[in-house]
């Protein structure tokens, strides 16, 4: 199906400035909960700000004057101390410059365009595969309108993550790449969400297959990629005592952080997180979650687009095999592994959910390649049954997981022990990890992932553009603020 070149450009624009204003609008504001706090407040040190830190009741918890210079605006222990509170400065340093000129209004503004940006790219490389503009809608549409993403509100790593993601993507997969720039993306990305470094082979791969001066384009590549990552690891150095160590096994973090045993076959190893099985004996849930991580990610994303449009992802893969089988391999080299990564982990919590946007993307592109397909030929019989038997397999899957229950992870009570002390039900801003379990919220849980909806889930919520527009005219003006110091509770014994 053609679109006429001047409704193609007014459809584009509108949307992608529904998307702006949207995100815009659905913005919780900075600080609101753990991971923003952890991405605004060093923003805030960067440009030599201080903010009021708060116990729960209210209480002013620090009294101290930032010395106007980096690195001692993050280390000083007097004022908050951020090393010792598994905060990460890759996010921060991208929404550093946009405070300092817009003030709070910053955080907002590069959220939105944050998303903007990866409806852009996405269409783009939908663009590269098919030359229906209605794809390349229905791409961007599919990975920023879906109903999860709509309920990412407030700051968070994991949206970045995606945009560096998507213009990566369009880079590697474009014909000619350039790679000096991929490196540079490639470099922001990692220092953004460590796990970036997942997909190093993934991009090699594409490399040694698009790449008609290897050695050059790997020497360009590197050298971008040096040029932001050497600065992030010194930071490591300085801060953690070490270039390459993650910033959770630190062990000068705060709060109290066991670690226990895992095993695999002849490896035994002691970790401060929680692996589930093989690295574990059996096979375990989080608390307050009615599935291992391996099943929680891919029902999340069914519940999302519905049991139609997943089912089209296993048929746009085939496809892509078989038309374009570099591209295929290529982009099951990005998703695999990122996937296997979190599909083992669990002390989960609904932030590390967002960690699914770091290979939604070869999602998206197999599911358009699969509708492209249905309807390019949509008199094939073979095709039209294909689809339909996918979403019967689908849907039994998810039926079938119904009435299977989930032993509950006993080392989280170990790690989290306050919790078995708790009296009633309470949140501290976005994480779970301070409140009991509550066995109705997860069988209502299980109930709606479980749902098997055909069609994707509409996404309600109400906003009041009253207060919202009151909000933004006070942050265009504000600098200064008040957050809960979220690593106290949630990390105290």
């Amino acid at each position: 199906m053609r679109i006429n070149p001047r409704l193609k450009a007014f459809l584009l624009i509108a949307i992608f400035l529904a998307i702006f204003l949207g995100t815009l609008l659905r913005f919780k504001g900075p600080a609101s909960g753990y991971w923003d706090t952890c991405i605004a407040l060093p923003a805030l040190f960067m440009i030599n700000q201080p903010a009021h830190f708060l116990a729960k009741d209210g209480q002013e918890l620090y009294h101290y004057r930032l010395s106007g210079s980096l690195p001692h605006n993050l280390v000083n222990n007097d004022a908050y101390g951020i090393i010792s509170k598994d905060q990460r400065l890759g996010a921060a340093v991208l929404f550093s410059p946009w405070v300092l000129f817009f003030n709070l209004f910053g955080f907002r503004l590069f959220f939105a365009l944050s998303v903007t940006l990866i409806a852009w790219f996405v269409f783009r490389t939908a663009q590269l595969f098919s030359a229906g503009a209605w794809v390349g809608i229905f791409s961007l549409l599919a990975a920023t309108c879906n109903s999860y993403f709509l309920s990412l509100d407030r700051l968070n790593p994991n949206i970045l993550g995606m945009m560096l993601i998507s213009l990566l993507l369009y880079l590697l997969l474009s014909q000619e790449t350039p790679w000096f720039i991929t490196g540079l993306a490639y470099g922001v990305l990692c220092a953004v969400r460590e796990t970036g470094v997942l997909f190093l082979p993934a991009i090699m791969y594409q490399l040694f297959c698009i790449s008609s001066h290897r050695k050059r384009d790997t020497a360009l590549f590197i050298l971008g990629a040096l040029i932001i990552l050497t600065q992030f690891l010194y930071w490591n150095k300085f801060a953690f005592g070490g270039a390459f160590i993650h910033p959770t096994q630190f062990k000068g973090l705060e709060g109290f952080r066991p670690v226990f045993s895992h095993k695999l076959l002849f490896l035994k190893f002691d970790f401060n997180g929680m692996l589930n099985y093989p690295f574990y004996e059996r096979i375990v849930r989080t608390p307050y979650f009615a599935f291992p991580v391996f099943l929680l990610l891919p029902l999340i994303l069914i519940n999302s687009f519905g049991i139609i449009l997943s089912a089209l992802v296993f048929w746009g893969a085939a496809r892509l095999f078989k038309e374009k089988k570099p591209a295929f391999i290529f982009l099951l080299l990005w998703f695999i592994p990122t996937y296997v990564l979190f599909c083992i982990m669990e002390n989960w919590s609904m932030l590390k959910t967002t960690f699914l946007l770091l290979f939604l993307n070869p999602l998206v592109i197999f599911m358009s390649f699969g509708l492209e397909a249905l309807f390019t030929n949509r008199h094939s019989v073979k095709r039209w049954l294909g689809v339909v038997v996918s979403c019967l397999v689908i849907f039994t899957v998810a039926k079938a997981l119904s009435y299977i229950d989930f032993t509950v992870d006993p080392r989280w009570y170990v790690r989290f022990p306050r919790v078995l002390r708790a009296q009633e039900i309470s949140y501290i801003g976005d994480d779970l990890r301070t409140k009991k379990e509550d066995l109705q919220e997860v069988l209502a849980q299980k109930k709606e992932l479980t749902s098997a909806n055909l069609l994707p889930r509409p996404y309600r919520t109400g906003v009041d553009i009253h207060a919202i527009m009151k909000k933004m005219k006070s942050e265009i003006s504000q600098r200064d603020i008040a957050a809960i110091d979220y690593w106290k509770y949630i990390y105290e014994p």
